[in-house]
């Protein structure tokens, strides 16, 4: 399995709705929710792993 790498440069309004994401339980952390919304992005759009 390969790792790549993301930079995600995001204002403070998204900071904040990710923060509030994570508040509400959807995921443990940041990295862990932007882990899941590529994910879910991935198979929306058919590409395989």
């Amino acid at each position: 399995m390969t790792t790549d790498r993301i930079v995600l440069h995001l204002n403070q309004q998204q900071l904040e709705l990710v923060d509030r994401t994570v508040t509400r339980g959807v995921a443990p952390d940041r990295e862990s929710l932007v882990r899941l919304a590529l994910r879910e992005l991935a198979e929306k759009r058919g590409v395989a792993r």
